[in-house]
C-alpha cells in the first residue's frame, strides 16, 4: 500500500473515491477550497475499503490543517517583508538582505543609496494621497525598470527608497545614482495631473565607510541629508557630516526647550522713509543665546526649525513676544510708528490656526491688529496658491499689513500676485548688496520696483549698508529700506531708546 498526496488541477466533485484500487479524499481548507487530494494506491482492489477511507479522513484533515497553516505562513512572510503600496521589498526585507550580503565572505565592495524625494509633501497636500500613493508607484516602476541584475531596491518608508549595488569605489557609485536619478526626470502623468520629482541621494561604501548594515544605513543617511541641505542631487559621505549632525541634534534639542521655556528674545531693526530718514515700522528678529552654546546663529537654528518640525511652534513665539513688546511700549507710553514686521515661515502659513493664533494674542495684549505686519516669503505662499489668496485676504480684513519677502528670489505668477491681498514688495539683499556693480542687478531692482508702482504696492528694500545704496534706490522709486546703513538688530531696550525716545537719524 502506498499513500501519496497530489495538488488538484482543479475543483473535484466529491470528498472520497474509489476508482480500480485506489482510494482518495479531497483536502480543503477551513473555507470549503480545495487544496489537494490525499490517496492510497492499492495493487488490486481491497475487500472492505471503509477502515482506509476513515483512515483517509484523519489524514486528510490534517494534512489540510498543515497545508492550510504553511499557506499561511507563507502569506504573512509576504507581508512581513513586502511593502503594500509599491510590492517593493520593505524595510525588514532589505535589512535581512544587507545582512546576507555583508556576510557573504565573496562582497568585496558596494554602495548603499538613500534615495529621498524632494517636496513629495507638495503632491499629497495638493492633490490627496492617494493620488500621492499612485506616483510612489509609478517612481518605484521606473527605479526597478532603471536597476542592473545585480542591483537590489526596496522601500524604506514614506518617500525613501534604498538600493544596494555592487561598486569598485565611489565613481561607480555616483554612476549608479545618475542612472536612478535620470530615470524619474519625465515628469510623471496621473489622472491627467502631470507633476515633476526630483530625489536627493546619499552614497555609504562598503568597506570604506562603514562595515554593518546599521552603520551603512546611518552613513548614506547622513550623506542624503546634507544633499538636501546643500541642495545637490547625489552626496558621498564624509566622516566630518557626522559631526555636524551630532552638532545639529545638540541645537535642536536645546532649541526645543528654549521654544517651550521661552528662553529666546526679540531684536528690532527700524525700517525708515528714505525721502526723510524718519522711522517708519520696524521687524521683529528672534535672537537666541543658549547657556551651553552661547550665541546660535538664526542662519542655523531657524533651518533646524523648519526641518525638525518646531518652525510654528517658534514662529508663534514671534507673534506672541511681538504682541507682548508692543503692548509694554505702549504702557511706557511709547508708539512704534507704522507697523511691526513678523516673518512668517511657509509651514506656519499653511498652519490652520495662525489666523486665530495672531488674533488670540492681540487680544490678550490689547494691541490692534493693524499694528502688526506679516512677511511671507515668495515661495511660501506659492506652495498653494489659491489657499494663500484667500488666507492673504483674510488676513487684510483682520486689519493686518502683509509683505511679500525675499522677493526675486522665488518662482511667483504675475497673475497671482496681483490677487495676493498684499501691501509692499521686499526686495531680496541679494539684488540690494549688488546693484550698483551688477547690470543684471539693477535692471531686476527697477523691474521689481517698477511692477509694484504699477499694482499699487509699496517697495522696501533690505540690506541697505551705504548711502549710495539708498540715495539709487531712491532715485528708481523705492521709498522705503531697512540695513546696517540705518541700524543693526536691536535689544528692545536699545531700539526704544534710540528710535522711540531718541533722536532719528539716517
Amino acid at each position: 500500500m502506498k499513500i501519496t498526496a497530489i495538488m488538484l488541477p482543479g475543483e473535484t466533485n466529491g470528498a472520497l473515491s474509489w476508482v480500480n484500487g485506489y482510494v482518495g479524499r479531497r483536502l480543503d481548507n477551513s473555507h470549503g477550497q480545495p487544496m489537494g487530494l490525499i490517496g492510497v494506491m492499492f495493487k488490486e482492489p481491497l475487500a472492505d475499503v471503509e477502515i482506509v477511507r476513515n483512515v483517509l479522513q484523519i489524514f486528510a484533515a490534517r494534512a489540510a490543517s498543515e497545508l492550510e497553516r504553511q499557506q499561511d505562513e507563507s502569506r504573512i512572510r509576504q507581508l512581513a517583508f513586502s511593502d503594500s503600496g509599491t510590492q517593493l521589498p520593505n524595510r525588514a526585507a532589505f535589512m535581512r538582505y544587507l545582512k546576507y550580503v555583508l556576510a557573504d565572505t565573496q562582497t568585496s565592495g558596494l554602495a548603499l543609496l538613500i534615495l529621498d524625494l524632494n517636496h513629495f509633501k507638495e503632491i499629497n497636500d495638493t492633490a490627496g494621497h492617494d493620488l500621492g500613493d499612485i506616483v510612489l508607484q509609478e517612481v518605484a516602476n521606473r527605479l526597478a525598470a532603471s536597476l542592473m541584475s545585480s542591483e537590489y531596491l526596496a522601500r524604506l518608508g514614506g518617500d525613501e527608497f534604498v538600493v544596494v549595488c555592487s561598486a569598485r569605489d565611489e565613481a561607480d557609485a555616483l554612476a549608479t545614482a545618475r542612472r536612478l536619478c535620470e530615470s524619474i526626470e519625465q515628469p510623471f502623468s496621473v489622472y491627467q495631473q502631470s507633476f515633476e520629482l526630483t530625489v536627493s541621494v546619499g552614497i555609504s561604501l562598503y568597506p570604506r565607510h562603514a562595515a554593518t548594515p546599521l552603520d551603512l544605513l546611518k552613513d548614506a543617511d547622513i550623506a542624503m541629508y546634507q544633499a538636501k541641505r546643500q541642495k545637490l542631487s547625489v552626496c558621498v559621505f564624509e566622516p566630518w557630516m557626522e559631526c555636524e549632525v551630532a552638532e545639529q541634534l545638540q541645537i535642536a534639542k536645546r532649541l526645543s526647550n528654549a521654544i517651550t521655556e521661552k528662553k529666546l528674545c526679540l531684536h528690532f531693526q527700524p525700517q525708515v522713509d528714505l525721502r526723510n530718514g524718519k522711522l517708519i515700522g520696524a521687524e521683529a528678529l528672534c535672537r537666541w543665546h543658549d547657556e551651553e552654546l552661547g550665541v546660535v546663529s538664526p542662519g542655523k537654528f531657524i533651518p533646524i526649525a523648519e526641518e525638525r518640525g518646531m518652525i510654528v511652534a517658534l514662529g508663534n513665539w514671534v507673534i506672541e513676544g511681538a504682541c507682548r513688546q508692543l503692548a509694554h511700549w505702549y504702557q511706557q507710553g511709547l508708539r512704534l510708528p507704522g507697523q511691526l514686521a513678523i516673518n512668517i515661515a511657509a509651514d506656519q502659513f499653511e498652519d490652520g490656526d495662525l489666523v486665530t493664533t495672531l488674533l488670540a494674542h492681540c487680544q490678550q495684549f490689547q494691541v490692534a491688529a493693524s499694528m502688526l505686519s506679516l512677511e511671507i516669503t515668495e515661495s511660501g505662499i506659492m506652495v498653494n496658491p489659491e489657499k494663500a489668496i484667500a488666507m492673504t485676504q483674510h488676513l487684510k480684513e483682520q486689519g493686518l499689513g502683509l509683505a511679500i519677502d525675499d522677493f526675486g528670489t522665488g518662482y511667483s505668477s504675475l497673475a497671482y500676485l496681483k490677487r495676493f491681498a498684499a501691501d509692499k514688495i521686499k526686495i531680496d539683499i541679494s539684488f540690494v548688496r549688488d546693484m550698483l556693480t551688477s547690470d543684471n542687478d539693477r535692471v531686476i531692482v527697477e523691474t521689481i520696483i517698477a511692477m509694484a508702482t504699477t499694482l499699487g504696492l509699496e517697495t522696501i528694500a533690505e540690506g541697505i549698508e551705504h548711502a549710495s545704496q539708498a540715495e539709487a534706490l531712491l532715485a528708481m522709486g523705492c521709498t522705503q529700506a531697512q540695513g546696517y546703513y540705518f541700524d543693526r538688530p536691536l535689544p528692545a531696550d536699545q531700539f526704544a531708546e534710540r528710535w522711540l525716545v531718541g533722536a532719528q537719524r539716517l
